[in-house]
């Protein structure tokens, strides 16, 4: 298992935060094209016959506020799901495959796609901003059986054939210090989707709420931190005491004019006791409350 680094391009250049990602076979480079709505995967192994291979984007997406993009070469081979947007100059995405051979792969990719870094403004004479959005994320569990190419033929049924991952939807939004230069936030509302043939003892697939905790705003308008589970979240699959339990890392970029987006990506394991030796490879990228924003977070969150 190779760690690599989540990946943010500012400007021609490309930087590396110190947000560790679990690669595995070295997922080269995440790239989205939003005008012509087309997904390139570099590097990820068995996922086509190039080392870059295009993606084929779904008709209906799984993941409210993403694109569903999914990948494979045969129907013996990974399958891959990616879920990616792109506006006011961010996008940012997630790839994760299915397990195959005792393995997954995954990644996650944030960047600018136009203009430097800019620090929000609104509304004006306050150092605190909040943005707002849908999170989407895959998990290295079975998931539903929609997209697989078909197996024809007698298949002996002992043979290892690909599964589409699990994935998981909900809402987001991140309280951004511009006076301290911190960033704190949560991830809520998180539901997964399974296999329909997989059985449960415990609530699933509600899953525990996240926090985003000591995260750090560098003077570029890149961030990054850790995330713990909620302690207020009641769910039976929290632990008696999560306070100070890192289960993962998140790290984003401010982009677009005024800074009204943000792009990041997260990876997460170990976060709840109703599964075992879970993993979640996140996307985010969420708007800046604004006067016009009707979202009660925003509505709260521009209060006096």
């Amino acid at each position: 298992m190779a760690i690599h680094s989540l990946k943010t391009t500012t400007g021609g250049g490309t930087t590396t935060t110190d947000v560790p990602a679990t690669i595995l076979n070295d997922l080269e480079r995440i790239s989205f094209n939003a005008d012509t709505n087309t997904l390139t995967v570099t590097g990820l192994t068995q996922d086509g016959v190039p080392l870059v291979n295009d993606y084929t984007a779904a008709a209906t997406t799984l993941a409210p506020g993403y694109v569903t993009f999914t990948g494979q070469n045969d129907p013996l081979g990974r399958h891959a799901t990616a879920f990616v947007a792109s506006r006011d100059g961010v996008q940012a995405g997630v790839v994760m495959t299915g397990g195959q051979f005792n393995k997954f792969f995954g990644g996650s990719f944030f960047e600018r796609t136009s203009g430097g870094y800019t620090a929000p403004t609104t509304p004006e004479s306050r150092f605190d901003v909040t943005y707002v959005g849908n999170y989407a994320a895959g998990l290295n569990f079975p998931g539903p059986v929609t997209d697989l190419l078909p197996i024809t033929g007698g298949l002996d049924p002992d043979v290892n054939v690909p599964q589409q991952t699990a994935y998981i939807t909900g809402l987001m939004f991140v309280n951004v210090d511009l006076n301290d230069m911190q960033v704190e936030g949560e991830i809520y509302d998180r539901t997964a989707v399974f296999n329909p043939g997989l059985v449960f003892t415990a609530d699933l697939p509600e899953l525990p709420d996240l926090v985003l905790v000591e995260g750090a705003l560098a003077g570029d308008g890149t961030f990054s931190g850790n995330i713990e589970i909620d302690a207020s979240d009641t769910n039976t699959g929290v632990p008696s005491n999560p306070v100070g339990g890192d289960v993962g890392d998140f790290a984003g970029v401010i982009g677009g004019p005024g800074g009204n987006a943000i792009a990041g990506g997260t990876f997460i394991e170990n976060f709840t006791d109703d599964l075992d030796n879970e993993i979640e490879y996140g996307v985010f990228v969420l708007d800046l409350c604004d006067a016009t924003s009707v979202d009660p977070v925003c509505v709260n969150a521009l209060q006096p």
